[in-house]
């Protein structure tokens, strides 16, 4: 027969340590009580093979009549009519100790839950800022935008004076390129460059041949006359695409040397600037640009 088993109330101090540990969670209650039931299943049932075992094995030896497989040998009925049997008794400090690991085990699981679910809680947190801060970045920068689409910014047309100039030369065909503050990177000797973003170009002023040998192929334009802001001047440039943050084409060359360092020019950082451009029929339709300083012309 199968030994008996007295619980001695371990299924309700199961309960009562689970609903300690799960503080109220009627969920995290049950798993951690059907973990712990199935674990005390698992102990009880090798210690009662175990014992069982042992008993069969030392029976063996003094009654070889006995069973081997782990069961006690039916005892032999006493005259009185009563079955001599007991239970073999555990230690109490076993039973404490039993205890006390059943205890810190329910511990280790609860903190381990809370520690997991307050991982989330943070990692959710988290995220709620990032996207509440992108969206107000995003919000601020289409204010910014709003704000600056409704500041007009003067666009003064061309001075007589370079009308003038570009009729004596034989020009024709005036287009404004870009109007655009200079920068350190436009006034600085060793960039030596006035940059012409792609994406502030007003007027489209290169030809299908010369589109395609300096944007497609990116191959420079060399010897472009540049007619400087004094008007006493003109200067042969370079036209060339740059690969930067963003496309560019740029002047280089003699910018800096040539027309920077031309104090007539007055050209520094934060000087408003117009680049035009025009062609020369009488010399096979040549491309010429012409700059203007609205700051020297006002």
């Amino acid at each position: 027969m199968m030994i008996p088993v007295d619980d001695g109330g371990s299924f309700e101090r199961l309960g009562r340590e689970a609903d300690e540990a799960a503080k109220g969670n009627e969920e995290l209650k049950e798993r951690l009580l059907t973990e712990r039931i199935v674990r005390e299943f698992a102990y009880r049932l090798v210690e009662v093979r175990a014992a069982a075992a042992a008993r069969a094995s030392n029976k063996t030896k003094n009654d070889p009549s006995c069973c081997l497989w782990g069961f006690d040998h039916v005892p032999k009925r006493s005259r009185s009519g009563s079955c001599s049997h007991s239970k073999p008794p555990q230690p109490q400090a076993d039973h404490d100790h039993d205890h006390r690991n059943k205890k810190r085990c329910f511990d280790q699981i609860h903190t381990t839950t809370t520690s997991n679910n307050n991982n989330i809680i943070v990692q959710e947190q988290k995220q709620r800022r990032k996207i509440t801060t992108k969206a107000n970045i995003n919000k601020n920068k289409n204010r910014i935008a709003a704000s600056a689409s409704q500041v007009v910014v003067a666009r003064p047309e061309m001075p007589e004076r370079f009308k003038n100039k570009i009729k004596e030369m034989g020009g024709s065909k005036v287009v404004r390129v870009i109007q655009k503050q200079l920068t350190w990177c436009d006034t600085n000797n060793q960039n030596n460059r006035l940059s012409i973003p792609f994406k502030q170009i007003e007027n489209n002023f290169l030809e299908p041949e010369e589109k395609q040998w300096v944007v497609d192929r990116e191959k420079p334009m060399e010897k472009v006359k540049l007619i400087e802001p004094c008007l006493n001047k003109v200067t042969e440039v370079t036209l060339k695409k740059w690969k930067m943050s963003s496309t560019t084409l740029n002047l280089i060359t003699t910018w800096h040397k040539e027309v920077v360092c031309n104090a007539a020019n007055q050209l520094q950082i934060g000087s408003t600037v117009q680049l035009y451009a025009f062609r020369l029929a009488h010399n096979n339709n040549e491309l010429c640009f012409a700059l203007v300083n609205l700051d020297l012309v006002n």
